[in-house]
């Protein structure tokens, strides 16, 4: 029995909601999850207690369900487990995401049959000394994310066996001995603890039974040495580690079996050979994010016969020589993307011919032209992803060894022209996804994409198409979607569409589309497979039909979003017998006349919003009788027509909002099945009840707020008396009769907010008992109203001039969930009406006079979960114990009260008792956050959102103490900070799940170093660190070189670890579309530009500005970044100019910089130009000789009384080449210069 996801406080009769005794006899299955219980209720009359313990008086317990096996309670507020609460026929119990703090060992030794038990997300702090009565056994025990930090030596005391022990995210910092004796434990998932050490004879009892160890994300240096135990291990995943080296016999006792391996994260620099020697069953082995440079073909000798998988992705390998994968003659699947690879023997994949299936190596390689040179043994390949590179070219024949290729990824390289025989259909017959998305393609050539028989899917997003040219999409028989949108299309030739006759998606939309043509098409769909077409956001302003002969089927038709000026009928009844969906919205028609639409039979949508209709025919609608759905808002409608919509007799839902209309005809929904009508910010005086009364059989929910309606008596809604919603919000009306609602008695939803009404309440509601939403929000209330409403959930009095609550005005309110009393003139919490609201959920006290809030302000809202107590300007006491009754509080809004002394108020004081918090938002009234939120944080905090229109400063330690969570959304937003200081992010590294949001607020620029410490380069790292991504609209941002980093590590992220490629197209353009939601400023133009669409080629940019990231300095004419570089050993030839700080465009004045030099060989230089010195392109004259030297950041004189910061990066000596390593800041004249001295 499905229940989850409702408002279910309890399970017994009473004030509960509801009896369940009828059920008992029959309920096998039972989903509870994302309610509000509380407990558990025992059988009725248990232990000789009539009500069986139940508060509630309950007629049936869960306990009476003999043959229920199934029981789902996560998500609720479950603070125990008691024994006999639950039935002993019970297998599958789920209780996850509780607030559970004890084992629940007699329940589970009093379910016999229970087999899988789920406790994760609770706040187990230890697990029990105790022995189960009988010998039990459980095929699964989650106790993830819970406050484990031991496991205590024999756990259970052998009375108990698990097959699946699940202990991630638990804060275990070592393994003792023999933790896990008598378990006999198949599976063991040890990720996201805090492991320092393993215990020797930690996994002393698991030896032949423990087949899958997982110890991923912890703090181990080497590999513990009681893997030795273990002689059936399967699969080992010890990623996101600190291990550096791994002994020959890492790996010896279970070398035989072992299947998997994962050494991902870990500061290896080389492939473990030797500890692999024996592991010859091997097939999978995930060696990604290490320091290996090399990979050499002896690193696979003796064991990677059966190597299946290899994954490399993300290490420094920069060459592949010849025959390296020698030794892995079945590798199927090979990843090296994010390396650096610029050298590859034509021959080092010329072993995998027959294996290799996939291979993908994403912002991998550094070459120009397509690399078919080396790809071109790959003859078995199905799966071949290359994108994000930097391919500028591609010949004709650079896919023809693929003739098993199933998926191609090309997107976001450089490819300027496509090839029209790339494709060829006699070897890719097997094609079937290609993806050439974010490339600088300007034409399509014909036969392009040509007689691909099993082809099924073309994106083409992003490009700079300007013309297609026929039969450019020619005979593929099986193409379902073509993605040509955000491209520059001003035309398109005909018959560029052809042959293709199971294209049920063509998108277009974003191209400069003046006109749009069926000619374009030729045999293209069929009556089985219409097309859903997307010509939106072009500027199309004419439509044509074919001159074809060929039929056209369409599904759904996207236009909106363009210049069309009235209702292409001829266009349209290409599609009569197919069309089900229009989009119009947001053109420039400005009336309909008869028959606007012509004959569309099947039209069941029709959306025409945003347009500038001033006039509607009678028989406008005439011709699409079987529409449903129908949204005309925000035209200049005036009035409607007598039986405007009369033979729409399928007509359910209308929205005429942000019109001007007056009144309705009295028939103008006659014969229609009308559900949902919108009326709202029109210009009704009166309400048009002689309208509504036709479909008063059918009406349920009515909007006409934001009108001018100042009457409503008894006689206005007789003929609707089954309406579940009303809007009233934003009329005129005062006086309201006791009866106006008589007709009304089944309405759910009632909205009078932001009228000045006066009545009298109590007998107002009288007539609609079974209310459950309503809104008096700004109606001039000066006291809290009588509402007798006993099932009313939410209350919402809001912006009124309330200045107490008595408690005889709410005691009828005993289900109320949430009550809004923001921006009133409470002087004080009205604690004496919480006993009225014992359910209450949700409290928003906002914007109110409120001087004193205790904890007993709060007092006996035991089932709170939000409180908002923002913006609350006259407090003058808030003390440091008022939320510890709070028990259940998950989200709260509260802001700092910097007028009240320190020593009666911290905030951080005040939180730290509340550890079921989950969602915290502060409004900082000071101009720096500093120590205000020290000790706020809990563990199970996975939302912290900072605000405040004054915060411009954030200290390095202002979120101590966070950073013990798993997963976090931190949003700094609607501030005047201009940058964070690199130590606030440091701690957060360690949050496996990070997502970090600073829109709205005033950066302008953001260097890596921000995100990551030590002055790491970010790519080495990649972008998991944030791994819920960046959000950065609403700044303004700067299109400079210094944030060309930011749109690389945009791309990466959707690419690294959202994983883009694998993901549905629906689903990948979505990401795309949020990605490109932060925008910069072109200081040139003044265009916005997609941050994710920066690259250094197009400001010309220079590898100087693009290492260090954006901060910019005072020079006018030059970004100043720190910069330092040492090389070691003898001096270089040259410093490469392709490595020196761009000029800017406009630049016409003399360069000038200061620079300081550091010479160890050159002191009598020194000496004589000193530490910090002027130059300009003519005055430059170094050492002669210096086999050593830094160089630090160009600077603008007069900045040296800030005294300049030294860093040091050391060029690591196994680079290639050391001296292309180096980072300088100096123009392209002032290298020139120097490398002649040099």
């Amino acid at each position: 029995m499905p229940a989850f996801s409702n408002q279910i406080a309890s399970m017994g009769g009473g004030l509960g909601d509801g009896n369940w005794s009828h059920l008992k006899d029959t309920l096998a299955n039972v989903f509870l999850g994302e309610n509000d219980l509380t407990e558990l209720p025992r059988p009725r009359g248990e232990n000789g207690d009539p009500n069986g313990g139940n508060l509630h008086g309950s007629d049936a317990s869960l306990a009476d369900c003999h043959l229920l096996t199934w029981l789902n309670l996560d998500s609720n507020k479950v603070s125990s487990l008691d024994p006999g609460t639950l039935p002993s026929s019970l297998q599958t119990l789920s209780a996850s995401h509780n607030l559970i703090t004890k084992f629940p060992s007699e329940i589970v030794d009093d379910l016999r049959d229970l087999a899988w038990l789920y406790l994760r997300g609770n706040y187990l702090e230890e697990l029990p000394d105790y022995t189960f009565r009988h010998q039990k056994r459980l095929d699964k025990l989650d106790l993830g994310e819970n406050f484990l930090r031991s496991i205590p030596r024999d756990v259970f005391n052998s009375s108990l066996t698990v097959r699946d022990l699940n202990l991630d995210f638990n804060y275990l910092q070592n393994l003792s001995a023999q933790a896990f004796r008598g378990l006999n434990a198949g599976r063991i998932y040890l990720s996201m603890n805090q492991l320092h050490s393993v215990d020797d004879r930690a996994f002393v009892g698991l030896g032949h039974t423990l087949e899958f160890l997982d110890l991923e994300q912890n703090y181990l240096q080497e590999i513990p040495k009681a893997l030795n135990q273990l002689k059936r291990l399967k699969y080992l995943y010890i990623p996101s580690n600190n291990i550096s080296d791994i002994p020959e016999d890492a790996f010896d006792s279970f070398s035989g079996s072992l299947r998997a391996l994962s050494l991902s994260g870990n500061h290896l620099s080389k492939i473990p050979r030797e500890a692999l020697k024996d592991c010859r069953r091997l097939s999978h082995l995930n060696i990604g994010y290490n320091q290996i440079y090399d990979v050499d073909p002896d690193d696979f000798a003796g064991w990677g016969r059966y190597l299946d998988t290899l994954l490399l992705r993300n290490n420094r390998i920069s060459r592949l020589d010849a025959h390296v994968f020698r030794e892995t003659p079945v590798l199927r699947e090979l990843s090296l993307s994010f390396n650096k690879l610029s050298d590859v023997d034509p021959e080092a994949f010329s072993d995998l011919a027959t294996s290799l299936e996939s291979l993908e190596v994403s912002f991998g390689m550094y070459r120009e032209d397509f690399p078919e040179d080396f790809l071109k043994p790959l003859k078995s390949l199905l799966w071949l992803a290359l994108d994000n590179n930097n391919f500028r070219t591609i010949s004709p024949t650079a896919l023809y060894s693929f003739g098993q290729l199933q998926y191609l990824n090309l997107e976001a390289n450089h490819l300027a022209h496509l090839p029209s025989d790339v494709f060829n259909g006699n070897v890719h017959d097997h094609l079937r996804d290609v993806r050439l998305s974010y490339n600088h393609l300007e034409i399509l050539e014909t036969d392009t994409f040509s007689s691909l028989a099993r082809l099924q899917s073309v994106v083409l997003t992003g490009n700079r198409i300007r013309t297609i040219k026929p039969n450019a999409f020619n005979s593929l028989p099986n193409l379902v979607t073509l993605v040509l949108s955000d491209n520059r299309m001003s035309a398109i030739a005909p018959r560029s569409f052809s042959e293709l006759p199971n294209l049920i998606k063509l998108e277009m939309q974003n191209n400069e589309l003046k006109e749009f043509s069926l000619s374009a098409f030729q045999n293209v769909t069929s009556y089985y497979m219409p097309m859903t077409l997307n010509i939106s956001r072009n500027q199309i302003s004419s439509l044509y039909d074919s001159d074809s002969s060929s039929t056209f089927y369409m599904k759904i038709l996207d236009m909106s979003h363009n210049r069309v000026p009235e209702v292409p009928v001829n266009f349209l009844q290409t599609f009569s017998e197919s069309l089900r969906r229009l989009h119009m919205g947001y053109n420039r028609i400005g009336r309909l006349d008869a028959v606007a639409f012509g004959n569309l039979n099947l039209l069941e949508v029709l959306t025409i919003e945003h347009n500038s209709i001033v006039t509607l025919r009678k028989r406008a609608f005439q011709g699409i009788e079987s529409l449903q759905v129908l949204d005309l808002s925000h035209n200049h409608i005036e009035q409607l027509s007598i039986e405007q919509f009369s033979n729409l007799k399928n007509l359910r839902i209308v929205d005429v909002s942000h019109n001007h209309i007056r009144s309705l005809p009295r028939d103008a929904f006659v014969n229609t099945k009308l559900e949902r009508l919108d009326l709202s910010n029109n210009e009704f005086v009166v309400m048009p009840s002689s309208a509504l009364g036709q479909v008063g059989v059918t009406m349920r929910f009515l909007d006409i707020s934001h009108n001018h309606v100042e009457h409503l008596d008894s006689t206005m809604f007789p003929d609707t008396p089954f309406l579940l919603g009303l809007n009233l919000a934003h009329n005129k009306l005062t006086i309201l009769p006791d009866n106006v609602f008589t007709s009304l008695g089944g309405l759910l939803k009632l909205d009078l907010g932001s009228n000045p009404l006066r009545a009298n309440f109590k007998e107002l509601f009288h007539y609609v008992q079974k209310l459950r939403h309503l809104s008096l929000s700004d109606t001039g209330l000066r006291a809290t109203p009588h509402i007798p409403l006993p099932n009313l959930i939410s209350l919402n009095l809001s912006n009124n001039l309330i200045e107490q609550m008595s408690a005889a005005s709410v005691e009828s309110l005993l289900r109320l969930r949430i009550l809004n009393l923001q921006g009133n003139r409470l002087t004080n919490v009205p604690a004496h009406a919480w006993s009225h609201m014992p359910f209450l959920k949700s409290l928003d006290i906002f914007n109110n006079p409120i001087k004193i809030i205790t904890k007993d302000s709060f007092s006996g809202l035991n089932r709170l979960q939000h409180l908002d107590v923002q913006d609350l300007p006259r407090l003058e006491r808030f003390d440091a114990d008022t939320l510890t009754r709070l028990h259940l509080l998950t989200s709260l809004r509260i802001q700092t009260w910097p007028k009240i002394e320190k020593y009666r108020f911290r905030l951080g004081s005040a939180l730290s008792s509340v550890s079921s918090l989950r969602k915290l938002s502060v409004r900082i009234l000071e101009p720096a956050l500093t120590d205000q939120l020290l000790g706020a944080f809990n563990p199970r905090l996975r939302h912290l959102e900072i605000t405040g229109t004054e915060l411009k400063t954030i200290a390095g330690d202002a979120l101590e103490g966070v950073e013990e969570n798993y997963e976090l959304v931190l949003q700094i937003r609607g501030t005047q900070v201009e940058e964070l200081p690199p130590a606030l992010l440091v701690k957060l590294e360690k949050i496996p799940h990070l997502t970090l949001d600073i829109s709205d607020n005033r950066f302008s620029s953001l260097s890596p170093g921000i995100l990551y410490s030590n002055g790491t380069s970010w790519e080495n790292i990649g972008t998991k660190l944030i791994s819920g991504g960046l959000v950065l609209k609403g700044n303004p941002w700067t299109c400079d070189c210094g944030l060309v980093w930011l749109g690389h590590w945009l791309r990466r992220w959707l690419r690294e670890t959202l994983q883009i490629h694998t993901v549905v197209l629906e689903g990948a353009q979505q990401m795309q579309a949020a990605a490109r939601g932060a925008t910069c400023t072109d200081p040139r133009t003044g265009q916005q530009t997609p941050i994710l669409d920066l690259y250094p080629e197009d400001l010309s940019c220079h590898a100087s500005a693009l290492s260090r990231g954006g901060s910019s300095s005072s020079c006018p004419l030059l970004r100043l970044l720190a910069v330092t570089s040492v090389v070691r050993g003898s001096r270089p030839d040259s410093i490469h100019s392709d490595l020196a700080l761009r000029r800017l465009e406009r630049e016409r004045e003399r360069e000038l910089c200061c620079v300081s030099l550091t010479l160890p060989n050159a002191q009598e230089w020194k000496r004589r130009v000193g530490e910090v010195f002027a130059c300009t392109e003519n005055v430059l004259n170094p050492p002669s000789s210096a086999p050593g030297y830094t160089l630090d950041r160009i600077c603008q004189p007069g900045d040296f009384g800030d005294g300049i910061k030294h860093q040091s990066t050391d060029i690591d000596p196994r680079h290639p080449k050391p001296r292309d390593a180096l980072t300088s800041l100096l123009t392209d004249s002032m290298l020139s210069r120097w490398n002649q001295q040099l």
